[in-house]
């Protein structure tokens, strides 16, 4: 009798078991995400692991595992381990009918494109005699982070383009600008009455009106160097420094309305339709566009030790040869260039870009203060540029 009983039992947890096995995956889904789909280097956010058992059998023990490049570190290191990749792994109690959530603080430390990836989900058999694994069809581990360049203090930088940014008059006056004002004239037939001048009327006895200059604003044109120099022991993170400002600064001229366009060394990818290619050169034209500015902060993330490169010289020559085929827009342009070899025939090169009557901004990156606090050749403006510290760059 014990013996059929124990038989009993023992037929009764192998069909269990068996069931267990083929069922315990159904109605399970187990997802990874992040809170937001972009955040600047230095900033936190959340990433969530999201387990959903839409059945009424429970689950005693799942662990979930899976991995993020390591720009992302969490700000709780429990279980945890570190290598190549960051690896966690966890440990759940589901009961039937329940969803769980549980969110963790990461903190962006690199720029570039992180997603999470290798997400596992194993549950042991009934009688822990085995692991049993989730289909890979049903996990959901398709998410991804932007990590942008980071905000730095670029004040120094944007007041010297503000010396020379403002409004300029416009030689084709086809628009008036009424803050503008230029001159007092007699009044004609077909001046509204709301330009006429009461004061300047009042002291001449006859109607006087005022008039107005056109003006346009001037474009931000910023040329980053993302080369690395291979004798510079600190080439790396003066290319970081540089493409920090660059964000940071437009960033800043966007908030104020400002038009600004970035010009980098680098080759564009075939199939990039945001970014336009000019001799071989990728620029974002107007990062007034919201769609532009997004695609500039994505493309920004890049590794470009992996893209083709151009000399920070040759962009400024092909650059200069394209300026002399256009016949317009010249002259309504604030040069910024971002790099970190100074040498003599690279200002040579910007005083050709330049030209007479273009104003321009050379900031030097350096880790050195050996060098001089301001610098003026002709209309060129030389700013060294220091870093002091991975959150905030100041002169």
């Amino acid at each position: 009798m014990i013996a059929l009983f124990l038989a009993g039992v023992a037929v009764v947890l192998l069909l269990h078991g068996y069931l267990y096995g083929r069922t315990w995956s159904r109605a399970l889904s187990v997802r990874v995400l992040f809170s937001c789909p972009h955040i600047c280097t230095f900033e936190t956010c959340e990433l969530a692991e999201i387990i959903e058992n839409r059945k009424r059998m429970a689950l005693p023990l799942l662990e979930i595992g899976f991995r993020i490049p390591k720009g992302l570190a969490f700000n709780d290191a429990e279980n945890t381990v570190e290598s190549d990749y960051v690896y966690k792994r966890d440990l759940f109690a589901v009961q039937g009918m329940e969803r769980i959530v549980r969110r963790y603080h990461i903190t962006a430390q690199k720029r570039g494109c992180y997603a999470v990836s290798q997400l596992t989900c194993h549950a042991p058999s009934r009688l822990f005699m085995s692991m049993l694994m989730m289909d890979r069809s049903m996990q959901e581990d398709e998410t991804g982070l932007y990590v942008y360049a980071a905000n730095t203090d670029c004040s120094f930088l944007l007041h010297a383009v503000e010396t020379i940014l403002g409004e300029r008059e416009s030689a084709r006056r086809v628009y008036e600008d009424p803050f503008a004002f230029s001159s007092i004239r007699p009044y004609t037939i077909q001046d509204p009455m709301k330009s006429i001048n009461w004061k300047a009327t009042a002291k001449t006895g006859d109607l006087m009106v005022n008039t107005y200059a056109s003006t346009t604003a001037v474009r931000v044109k910023i040329f980053l160097d993302v080369s690395v120099d291979p004798g510079n022991p600190f080439g790396d993170s003066l290319r970081e420094l540089g493409i920090a400002m660059a964000a940071s600064l437009i960033r800043i001229l966007v908030k104020q309305q400002r038009d600004a366009e970035l010009v980098m060394n680098c080759l564009p990818a075939s199939g990039t339709q945001e970014a336009q290619s000019l001799q071989s050169c990728v620029r974002f034209v107007s990062c007034l566009n919201a769609q532009r500015l997004t695609a500039m902060e994505e493309f920004l993330t890049s590794d470009f030790d992996a893209c083709p490169l151009l000399s920070f010289e040759e962009m400024l020559s092909r650059e200069h040869a394209q300026s002399l085929r256009q016949s317009t827009g010249s002259e309504e342009e604030v040069s910024v260039f971002l790099t970190a070899m100074d040498s003599p025939s690279l200002r040579s090169r910007i005083q050709e870009l330049l030209g007479m009557r273009r104003g321009g901004i050379l900031a030097v990156l350096s880790r050195t203060a050996d060098r001089r606090k301001t610098e003026r050749e002709r209309n060129l403006h030389i700013i060294p540029v220091f870093e002091t510290s991975r959150h905030t760059f100041r002169q």
